[in-house]
């Protein structure tokens, strides 16, 4: 039980993939290389520069996640053991802003445009 004096801290986060361990290692060289380029742009010439590696230096970026995966995974424990399971917020947001949005596949458009031409009769 926790005491409710006892502020929550916050869950350990997720290590970085392999790609991300290489690319936040090498952004800011390729976009000075690139000026006015966009963010997208850039991501993509980093990742046609990290698929063009060499393997060793691959699984060295590789080995960066597994050791960073290991740590996580230790802390995630004593965090879980601490407070109880890590709830996924980010499901649970995008469950939220369903319920608000409009429907957007054909069959429900379709299910509305007939509702309201029905309803367009009854005047």
């Amino acid at each position: 039980m926790t005491d409710n004096n006892t502020k929550k801290e916050a869950p350990p986060k997720r290590p970085q993939c392999a790609f991300f361990i290489y690319k936040q290692e090498v952004y800011q060289q390729v976009k000075d290389a690139n000026p006015g380029k966009k963010m997208t742009d850039i991501t993509k010439i980093i990742s046609e520069q990290y698929k063009q590696l060499p393997k060793d230096k691959i699984d060295q970026y590789e080995q960066k996640y597994k050791d960073s995966k290991a740590i996580f995974e230790k802390e995630k424990k004593v965090y879980e053991d601490k407070y109880g399971k890590i709830k996924n917020e980010r499901k649970k947001k995008k469950d939220d802003t369903k319920a608000t949005k409009k429907p957007q596949n054909k069959k429900q458009k379709k299910q509305e445009s007939e509702e309201d031409e029905s309803s367009e009769d009854d005047d």
